[in-house]
């Protein structure tokens, strides 16, 4: 009887770890998602906000630029940041 106890317990026991270590997965495969998304996306908006004020004030790449720069610096800012939450 206390064999199959054990053994039952055993059994549980090593559900519980299976199903903890099915749960990390995602979460960790979603951070990374939000990491690349976060960096790309204000890359994005930024450079179409530099466009549209190209567009608008009729300066070529002046606008671009400087949006394009500052869409890397912010997506870099927003990756640090999140990393630096994982600690």
């Amino acid at each position: 009887m206390e064999n199959n106890q054990k053994s039952l317990r055993e059994k549980i026991e090593k559900y519980e770890e299976k199903k903890e270590n099915k749960k990390k997965k995602p979460e960790n495969l979603n951070f990374g998602v939000k990491i690349g998304l976060d960096l790309v996306s204000t890359i994005i908006v930024a450079v179409l906000i530099g466009l549209g004020a190209d567009k608008i004030f009729s300066t070529h790449p002046i606008f671009f630029i400087i949006f394009l720069l500052l869409g890397i610096i912010s997506g870099f800012y927003s990756v640090i940041k999140s990393m630096s939450k994982l600690k």
